[in-house]
């Protein structure tokens, strides 16, 4: 099958995902309750698919240490991400939070250049100052945000700060464990600890009662939040990641924007088109 058909299944996945938070949002569900279950059907198909391995990597204890207080870490940023990012589709729209999500790229790419030493030509530094300015203009009532501390604007920077730490953990991991932990396993445990953080959340509340929308949704977001990763790998096996991750946001930022339009009615200022467009740019220029 060809890159770019996982490419396009990856990004469909992806805005799958925005359009489930969004009816979790709508439908006033228990938006824990739902990410709960949907970390719980990421966990066994995560651990289900790294069944597929004949040999696992021979590596001590001492050395998994490292690689297991990472996963652990970025299982609480999941889900206090997905949390977030469920509260901002519904109150930012689906194309702009997308799009905040999805410009965050410039986290793990600086991650590359201060750490891995990697060198950036001149549009991927244009490409960094471009994002600065395009999350400036997706941010509603600019001036309400910081006389409000609980503004709405506020989790479209959160948003953004989250998801690029997440990415640039993903990065470490690549860099620097994934001889010594397969990469389902990683996964499988990132995803384990979201699930036990949302039972500990629910445990403190004592809100254990699962509506059957919820039981759904949950596994509506769960299977195409795994499938979204299987994807872009595949993806990248077969194409340039360069041309993979570029292609996979901008087809992700542009469907989240048409979600959003046509089926949930958003709508953007003047100030908000122009960031989706320069959102696009800004991805292109980054890769």
């Amino acid at each position: 099958m060809s890159g770019w058909v996982f490419i396009f299944l990856s990004s469909v996945c992806s805005v799958l995902i925005a359009h489930f938070l969004k009816i979790i949002e709508h439908k006033k569900l228990g938006t824990i309750r739902v990410l709960t279950i949907n970390y719980f059907i990421a966990t066994v198909a995560a651990y289900l698919i790294s069944f597929r391995h004949a040999e696992i990597p021979d590596a001590s204890g001492e050395s998994l240490l490292l690689p297991v207080l990472i996963a652990v870490a970025v299982g609480v940023i999941f889900i206090v991400n997905f949390f977030i990012y469920s509260k901002s589709v519904f109150y930012n729209g689906v194309g702009i939070s997308v799009a905040a999500m999805r410009i965050s790229l410039i986290i793990p790419v600086l991650l590359s250049t201060v750490i891995y030493l990697e060198v950036l030509d001149f549009y991927q530094w244009l490409g960094i100052l471009l994002v600065f300015f395009t999350l400036f203009l997706l941010l509603p009532d600019k001036r309400k945000m910081w006389q409000e501390p609980f503004s709405v604007a506020w989790l479209l920077v959160l948003l953004f700060i989250l998801t690029g730490i997440g990415d640039a953990s993903l990065k470490i991991y690549e860099a620097e464990f994934s001889r010594i932990m397969v990469k389902e396993h990683f996964m499988g445990l990132v995803f384990l600890t979201a699930f036990f953080v949302g039972i500990i959340f629910l445990a403190m509340k004592k809100d254990w009662k699962f509506s059957k929308n919820e039981l759904i949704l949950g596994i509506g977001v769960g299977i195409p939040n795994l499938l979204a990763s299987i994807f872009l790998i595949e993806a990248l096996e077969r194409l340039n990641g360069a041309i993979v991750y570029s292609s996979a946001n901008v087809l992700t930022v542009l469907g989240g924007t048409l979600l959003g339009i046509f089926i949930w009615r958003d709508t953007f200022t003047k100030f908000q088109w122009a960031g989706l467009c320069l959102a696009v740019i800004a991805i292109l220029m980054l890769i």
